[in-house]
């Protein structure tokens, strides 16, 4: 159901080309069309009255988490459905912080397995000018085709999500302060928990409603812990500048740690519920399975 392809250009002439027949042979099929690439204007320009059918986005927005990213499409896909359409997703990212460069590469790697099972066409856009030598090689692993002026090519390099997850693991569990508010819990003290983290998130400064939105995210991730993770568990809250932590911990392993979350509820899973929407909603989620399973959560004060 899924096409995820990288188009590797190296001048505007081929992009140009190469975008404009990607989208196009998309609106002659039915399909509904998103960009979110800076350079949108171009397309629409030689798209001609086919670009009033095209839906443009703010690409920086677009690409502000990669778990939101992924919402977001599940969300358009699932709309482009009931319709009777596909979803079709020109897009480009901008390599230009170097700290969250592996989230992004693992996050292409993530799409393989989270949109599987949706009618979704993705093709991302890589200037072979400015794009990173390390992070092309990382494109030609992530994406099952690659694209070019001369077509569409299977990529020799692709590499399954669990092998590239596996060759490319996100980064060590955060250490907690010994000063972290702690609280350990059992499916009798969830209240407690919520209570807790509730105190805890306001005093922190975060706004009522962002407090309440990242409470879901905690409460549904304690839940798994005593629902599927051995009866209890461990809470640790702290915070650091504007950042937000929450760590939960449990005596079971969590099923598929390196996927677990990225998959729209209702589509290629009976579980996880709980974690995609705790992906939703923090900034970033780490799962660490070391005996037992470490979920740790980091959330802004102010997400907006």
């Amino acid at each position: 159901m899924l096409g995820h392809s990288a188009l590797v250009y190296s001048s505007p002439d081929e992009f140009l080309t190469c975008a404009t027949d990607y989208v196009r042979q998309g609106l002659v099929a039915g399909d509904s069309v998103v960009l979110a690439t800076a350079q949108a204007p171009g397309i629409l320009t030689a798209l001609g009255p086919l670009a009033e059918r095209v839906e443009v986005v703010d690409e920086q927005s677009w690409h502000r988490i990669p778990a939101w990213t992924i919402g977001a499409y599940a969300r358009r896909a699932e709309r482009a459905a009931r319709g009777g359409h596909r979803l079709r997703a020109l897009v480009e990212l901008r390599w230009e912080n170097a700290a969250v460069t592996g989230d992004w590469e693992r996050y292409e790697s993530v799409l393989n397995s989270a949109l599987a099972a949706l009618s979704v066409d993705l093709c991302c856009a890589y200037d072979t000018r400015t794009v990173p030598a390390d992070v092309l090689a990382a494109a030609r692993h992530t994406h099952p085709s690659t694209r070019n002026a001369a077509g569409l090519q299977d990529s020799t390099a692709y590499m399954t999500t669990g092998d590239f997850l596996a060759a490319n693991p996100h980064p060590d569990r955060l250490p907690v302060p010994a000063w972290a508010a702690t609280i350990e819990f059992g499916a009798a003290e969830i209240p407690a928990v919520r209570k807790t983290a509730l105190a805890w998130a306001l005093d922190a400064g975060m706004v009522e409603d962002e407090a309440h939105e990242f409470l879901i995210a905690i409460y549904e991730i304690a839940s798994n812990a005593v629902e599927h993770g051995g009866g209890r568990g461990v809470g640790r809250f702290w915070a650091d500048g504007d950042l937000l932590f929450c760590e939960v911990r449990s005596a079971l392993p969590i099923v598929d740690p390196l996927i677990a979350g990225y998959r729209p509820p209702g589509t290629a899973q009976e579980r996880g519920r709980g974690l995609w929407l705790a992906r939703q909603i923090c900034e970033r989620v780490t799962i660490h399975n070391n005996g037992g399973a470490t979920v740790q959560l980091v959330r802004s004060v102010s997400s907006a």
